[in-house]
C-alpha cells in the first residue's frame, strides 16, 4: 500500500470516529442549543459521509481482507475517543476487549 492510499485510509477511520464522538456528543447533552444540536450532527452526517465514499474508493482498489484490519481498529480508536473527548469511563472488560480485537487484527493481518 502506498503511502498516499494508507493516508486515505487514515482519513476515512479519523472521519468514522469524530463523527461518531460528534454524534454522542450532540445527543447526550441536555444543555445543548437547537443550533449547536444540528451544527454537530451536520457535521457528523458529513464526516460520515466522506468516509463512506471514502472507503467505497478504497475498496475498488485492494481487497477488503485487506482493508477490513483497519476498520477494526478504528473500534479501538473509538474507545480511545470516548475516554478522551466524552470523558467515559472505561472498564477493565472494555480493555481486554480491545486487547483481543487487537490480537485478532494482529493474526488477520499476519495471514
Amino acid at each position: 500500500m502506498s503511502p498516499f492510499n494508507f493516508l486515505l485510509v487514515l482519513i476515512a477511520e479519523i472521519c468514522t470516529i469524530a463523527g461518531q464522538v460528534l454524534f454522542k456528543h450532540a445527543l447526550s447533552r441536555e444543555d445543548t442549543g437547537r443550533v449547536l444540536f444540528l451544527q454537530l450532527i451536520g457535521l457528523g452526517i458529513a464526516l460520515k459521509a466522506v468516509e463512506f465514499f471514502l472507503w467505497l474508493g478504497l475498496q475498488a482498489k485492494f481487497p477488503l481482507s485487506y482493508l477490513y484490519p483497519f476498520d477494526a481498529l478504528n473500534r479501538i480508536a473509538l474507545v480511545a475517543a470516548a475516554w478522551f473527548f466524552l470523558k467515559e469511563r472505561i472498564t477493565p472488560q472494555t480493555w481486554v476487549g480491545v486487547g483481543l480485537i487487537t490480537a485478532g487484527v494482529w493474526l488477520v493481518s499476519a495471514s
